[in-house]
């Protein structure tokens, strides 16, 4: 078990109705979210602010919204950070069972990242109380 599995274990979900799992405005959040990280890295620099872990799981929550799959190549590109470290935080958030990996059944060399049903319903309870905030 990592940090990261051992942290996002010990979170408690409140017993309330999980909102729906594909709501638009959740993904509209997303989206604006993940644009306002790359426009405080531009204003502000990159060296001040890194969250690799967030970013993935932002992209991933947007890009299963639009039915794209995305490759662990795209979702290091996606994450801002060097590769070696946006590797180390997909891992965690694998270890985590937060994210899965799929062998590409055309490419055996490349490998499919996705949210589980897990990940999905965690993102989508923190989107829909940032929108209740």
């Amino acid at each position: 078990m990592t940090y990261a599995s051992s942290i996002v274990s010990g979170v408690a979900l409140k017993h309330s109705p999980l909102p729906i799992l594909h709501d638009p405005a959740l993904v509209e959040v997303a989206r604006r979210l993940y644009a306002m990280r790359k426009i405080r890295d531009d204003l502000l620099g990159t060296s001040l602010f890194s969250e690799p872990a967030w970013d993935i799981l932002l992209d991933l929550f947007i890009s299963d919204d639009d039915g794209l799959r995305l490759s662990v190549s795209a979702v290091c590109i996606g994450a801002r950070a060097p590769s070696a470290t946006a590797l180390r935080y997909l891992t965690m958030l694998q270890d985590s069972g937060l994210v899965e990996r799929t062998r590409d059944e055309r490419d055996g060399r490349r490998s499919h990242v996705q949210l589980t049903t897990l990940g999905r319903r965690r993102m989508t309870g923190l989107l829909a109380r940032m929108v209740d905030v």
